[in-house]
């Protein structure tokens, strides 16, 4: 039996209870083999053969919606109660790879959403496989040991403890961009050329495990920026559907009093702001290109803010000092 990840949402204030429509499609048309109903199976029923059928759509498409809470789900297509199978390529970008299973992954987190079609047995092809400029942040400000620098790493760079290390950013952050092509890649944070590193348990939140090593993972298919805090299992922060249209500054940053929100003149709906425990802490609707986040009364610390305006959104961490 897989393992099913409840992430904090941070991004949303949503318990883990909410449910969300995700809607899957799969083009069949590639398959050569003959069949007579396509099905859902995964984390979310139990690895079923049979309890989600899809829709024929027409045209090779199948369809089907369902309700999840918000986490992270492995799922497949399948077809006639296991008859057949996606078979996909370890280091697929739509993929996981736990235990020696290599299953395709989604990720739930507040809203509903609408998967692109899959080809059946492949990742779906946007026609640009990067390199997608990919930000790590790490809170090191918990560890209880003393270090010069910290770097990542992971299956991208070989494991090398010091080809690619992160800046201090202030206030405990560490942070690196790296451009990244298109795949699933394992990776760990880990201090001065691996004199000490973070240690998970199987089934930690965000974490695979492959021949006896725990790893955190990320799927590379777009510009993204992730926060984690060291050693703590999961991500803090989820940018997936990072929006290329939504652009803005936040400055100064860290600040001590009020932090400036420019856009690219995009009317701001709705600023949310939630603390490091994902606690709604301010909520304004300014309905302007550019506003001021009071800070004043919030205690010093790490804060992450979801920016929306009409033509999506998109979120930021931000430091009060």
């Amino acid at each position: 039996m897989k393992k099913i990840y409840f992430f904090i949402a941070l991004l949303t204030g949503f318990f883990s209870t909410a449910q969300n429509d995700v809607t899957f499609s799969v083009d069949m048309n590639g398959y050569g083999g003959s069949f007579t109903t396509v099905y859902l199976s995964g984390e979310l029923n139990g690895w079923s053969g049979t309890a989600n059928p899809m829709t024929d759509m027409g045209g090779g498409i199948w369809q089907t919606t369902v309700s999840l809470a918000d986490g992270e789900y492995q799922y497949k297509f399948s077809h006639d109660d296991w008859a057949g199978q996606d078979n996909m390529n370890a280091g697929d970008a739509c993929t996981v790879t736990d235990g020696g299973f290599v299953n395709r992954i989604v990720e739930v987190a507040g809203s509903d959403k609408v998967l692109d079609t899959a080809p059946f047995s492949a990742c779906y092809d946007d026609g640009n496989p990067g390199p997608h400029n990919t930000t790590f942040n790490v809170d090191m400000s918990g560890y209880g040991g003393s270090f010069t620098t910290v770097y990542i790493s992971g299956q991208f760079n070989g494991w090398d403890g010091t080809s690619n290390p992160l800046t201090d950013m202030g206030g405990g952050i560490w942070s690196v961009t790296l451009p990244l092509s298109e795949m699933y890649t394992e990776f760990k944070f880990q201090v001065d050329a691996w004199t000490d590193q973070e240690n998970f348990m199987p089934d930690d939140a965000g974490t695979v495990t492959n021949g006896g090593f725990t790893n955190r993972y990320i799927n590379v298919t777009e510009p993204q920026s992730r926060d984690y805090v060291w050693g703590t299992e999961g991500s803090t922060l989820s940018t997936e559907e990072f929006s290329q249209a939504v652009t803005f500054k936040a400055y100064p940053n860290p600040t001590s009093d009020s932090w400036n929100i420019a856009t690219n003149n995009q009317t701001i709906n709705a600023v949310q702001v939630f603390d490091i425990s994902g606690r709604l802490v301010l909520s304004e609707t300014p309905n302007a290109v550019a506003h001021a986040i009071n800070g004043s009364t919030l205690q010093k610390g790490i804060y992450f803010a979801k920016i929306s305006t009409d033509k999506g959104q998109s979120s930021i961490k931000l430091v009060k000092n």
